[in-house]
């Protein structure tokens, strides 16, 4: 891939770290990535990693934006209040950076569909508020050997885990937090 003068510029910043150089630029720009949820977590997720050049993103999420979300969902705006969480994304990510291409999937995906999503991407970054989806998004990682980033935030406190299934011996979501029968099946 050989990246214009203007993304060159977008870049620069990137670039300039040796670690990283054109070639990770353009690794970027070929990678894709799923954000699950794209609400409190998901819209600073989704915004960086458009920033930042990852080439196509898909956004699943079946709720619409409420007023309540704004003063923490910062990918929405006032503008787009009662509209699907993933097209106000969808619309922010392309004036961010149209280089990049946003996938909306408008929808809570069930386990075969959450497979086929988990499937087409390179990683998968879970920003939902329930355990029920975050166990759902684990399995169809394990089986689809997707390294997953799983991340949760509730009040003052939040937590951030990579979990990869392709690594001999690497826990997933479901053997780090065992059976969570009988607790609270929310995240936030």
């Amino acid at each position: 891939m050989d990246m214009t003068d203007q993304q060159l510029l977008r870049y620069s910043r990137q670039i300039m770290l040796p670690q990283f150089d054109v070639e990770g630029q353009e690794q970027l720009l070929e990678s894709s990535a799923l954000i699950v949820g794209v609400g409190g977590l998901g819209s600073p997720v989704s915004m960086y990693l458009a920033a930042a050049g990852v080439g196509k993103l898909v956004l699943t999420d079946p709720d619409t934006v409420d007023l309540t979300n704004l003063q923490r969902q910062i990918v929405h705006s006032t503008a787009t209040v009662d509209v699907l969480k993933v097209e106000s994304a969808a619309q922010r990510l392309a004036e961010l950076n149209p280089d990049i291409e946003v996938v909306c999937i408008p929808e809570a995906l069930g386990d075969d569909a959450l497979l086929e999503a988990v499937k087409s991407v390179d990683l998968v970054v879970d920003c939902t508020d329930n355990l029920e989806t975050r166990f759902a998004v684990n399995r169809a990682c394990v089986e689809a050997v997707k390294p997953l980033v799983s991340a949760a935030a509730i009040r003052w406190e939040g937590q951030i885990s990579v979990f990869h299934p392709g690594v001999e011996g690497s826990p997933c979501y479901q053997c780090f937090y065992g059976d969570v029968a009988g607790l609270p099946q929310t995240c936030s």
